[in-house]
């Protein structure tokens, strides 16, 4: 169960609830986790949120009216609480506020609790089922935010899941200003933190993604990622070693994902691997695809052409011969094969070459 804390319904689906935020309440009132759960049910509905703005009631106009008079003391915001308005303040100021609210806590007793937590939201729902809570409006959005820059600032080398949020973030920010190299960095960070806070069982990605922050839709973040990794490691090859080890960690951590997903991602394994010149391990890699996977007709055209495009000049008769059965294989394999006339035209060539080396091995063995 999920609930709503503008007015306290509850649903039994995340859906529902990004549903009920989206036609009831203005985004003006929202907290940032509220504010992605509009922006996903936007996006997954093909809307505008401006669509709902005639929806909205006399009341709850009021409603907001009144949650956003002023309160200001001098030291804290009027209005809503912003993580930027909680990251200015000075450690002994938020363990103040949090006093106020009947919240007692320090460094000690803080570390000890996360130990076992990987979210600072579920750490304040702690401290409010566990404290007589004296927090109202907007100050019950600084009761999680507290508790996220405390996590930042007391014990940093704990993951949790909103911090995967900064660091997905900074890496769009980072990748719209055409910095992708540093964007890669930033979403390696958060790579560290997802696979740190989803629960051992998870063997899907679909299970992982039911544990995770409901910005992060985990298999297009994967996807994406592997793809930034790709690019930039034109540029710079280090980033193949990134690669490598990302989509290792993929096929490792979910290997009862989608057998399309997975197959992309052993893919991957095998590219990065013909990238860094381990050409041995790159052939091992697609001879198991191979194997594994009969009908895969880009399996048996990226093996022969680990052989072909390595240099055709120093392929052995046995060399030529294999890679001659790889590309009719892929061409014999049902189902549609992009490039299928390079294909052929290579094989031709192969073959070519394959009789011009069998002749001049007879005839050095005719020889005197």
């Amino acid at each position: 169960m999920v609930q709503c804390r503008y007015c306290e319904q509850t649903f039994e689906e995340e859906s529902a609830l990004r549903e009920h935020l989206y036609e009831v309440h203005e985004r003006d009132e929202f907290s940032r986790i509220d504010q992605k759960r509009v922006e996903q049910y936007v996006d997954e509905h093909g809307l505008d949120e401006s669509d709902n703005e005639e929806e909205q009631s006399p009341d709850q106009s009021i409603q907001r009216e009144q949650r956003t008079v002023d309160t200001s003391d001098g030291i804290y915001p009027a209005d809503r609480w912003e993580l930027s308005d909680v990251e200015a303040l000075s450690t002994d100021e938020i363990v103040a506020k949090l006093t106020e609210h009947g919240i007692e806590t320090n460094e000690t007793t803080f570390r000890n609790r996360v130990e076992d937590l990987d979210s600072a939201t579920t750490l304040s729902e702690q401290w409010e089922a566990e404290y007589e809570v004296d927090a109202t409006g907007y100050d019950q959005d600084f009761i999680w935010m507290a508790a996220q820059e405390l996590w930042e600032r007391w014990a940093p080398e704990t993951p949790n899941k909103e911090r995967i949020y900064d660091f997905v973030q900074e890496g769009r920010d980072l990748r719209e200003k055409g910095n992708r190299a540093e964007a890669c960095d930033q979403w390696l960070t958060a790579w560290e933190d997802i696979l740190a806070v989803i629960p051992d069982d998870s063997t899907t990605i679909e299970e992982a993604d039911r544990t995770l922050p409901t910005f992060l839709s985990l298999e297009a973040f994967i996807r994406s990622f592997d793809n930034d990794l790709a690019t930039v490691a034109e540029d710079d090859p280090t980033y193949h070693e990134h690669r490598l080890e990302f989509c290792r960690q993929v096929c490792e951590k979910f290997p009862d994902a989608d057998e399309e997903f997975l197959l992309d991602f052993r893919h991957f394994v095998a590219d990065s691997l013909a990238e860094l010149d381990r050409t041995a391990a790159s052939r091992a890699e697609f001879e198991a695809l191979i194997e594994e996977y009969p009908e895969d007709s880009w399996a048996y055209k990226k093996l022969a052409d680990n052989y072909w495009l390595d240099d055709p000049n120093e392929l052995s008769i046995d060399e030529l011969e294999r890679t001659a059965e790889l590309y009719r294989a892929a061409l014999d394999v049902e189902g549609p094969l992009e490039g299928a006339t390079m294909v052929a035209d290579r094989l031709e060539e192969v073959e070519r070459r394959l009789t011009d080396a069998r002749a001049s091995n007879e005839r050095g063995a005719e020889e005197p």
